[in-house]
């Protein structure tokens, strides 16, 4: 399957786990390079996630990626937690907890 950025981010709420969100509050900032790129922000707060485009005042976490990683990711062609060894992803933010944010969303 092929997907774009803003599919993905359209897809995003569809694809929320809400039964494994339980207790989770975090929000996280989204910068994207690269040929399709963008800045939106999402947040998790009692069992929702909200995405809008735009920068969050005040995130917990930031995840910058060129678009070419992010969809390699989204098609099962690159680990989130290698993208983010090889440099591929800069995140800003404790790491451990960013990666307890990944199983919310389904594939």
């Amino acid at each position: 399957m092929s997907y774009t950025i803003e599919g993905l981010i359209a897809m995003a709420p569809k694809s929320f786990q809400v039964d494994q969100a339980k207790g989770v509050n975090a929000s996280v900032q989204l910068n994207v390079t690269g040929s399709q790129a963008g800045q939106w922000n999402a947040e998790i707060k009692d069992g929702k996630v909200t995405i809008n485009k735009g920068v969050h005042a005040s995130p917990d976490f930031k995840v910058t990626a060129d678009t070419d990683d992010i969809l390699a990711v989204a098609e099962g062609k690159l680990d989130p937690a290698k993208a983010f060894m090889m440099g591929k992803a800069k995140v800003e933010g404790d790491m451990t907890e960013i990666m307890k944010l990944l199983p919310l969303f389904k594939r």
